[in-house]
């Protein structure tokens, strides 16, 4: 089961690690106690999803031997108001140069969104989500 984890640093600061002791900051805004040297959590929400599609769609594109050279994947979130001020709306922009085919790129962000993303369908159909508590 992937793992992940979290260390606080001080203030709103954090380091995520994963198995693979890959890490990156997690901070947020001054104004809410952060020193902005990071990534605020929710939007790793954004790009999570931008990161799944992306490798779901650049890997169907080169098996079609498509003209691919560059693709942007911007991903924008509109949250609510109030709290817990979840996203509300998502857009998913995905562009990639000229050269490759409306076709195969619909085709590519099809396969993506209602097959293999699984970031996508963690949104869509949310799972079960268990807490533990521990003192140590």
């Amino acid at each position: 089961m992937p793992r992940v984890e979290l260390k606080w640093i001080d203030g709103l600061r954090f380091v995520a690690k994963d198995d693979n002791k890959h890490s990156f900051i997690l901070d947020t805004k001054t104004e809410v106690g952060g020193t902005e040297t990071g990534f605020q959590p929710v939007d790793l929400i954004l790009v999570s999803l931008a990161g799944c599609m992306a490798f779901d769609i650049v890997s169907i594109l080169q098996k079609k031997r498509s003209e691919l050279k560059t693709m942007t994947v911007t991903v924008e979130g509109e949250r609510a108001d109030e709290h817990p001020k979840r996203y509300t709306k998502i857009n998913v922009i995905i562009r990639t140069n000229k050269e490759v085919s409306d076709a195969d790129l619909q085709r590519a962000f099809e396969l993506s969104r209602d097959k293999y993303c699984s970031v996508f369908w963690t949104l869509k159909i949310p799972p079960e989500i268990n807490f533990f508590l521990e003192t140590a």
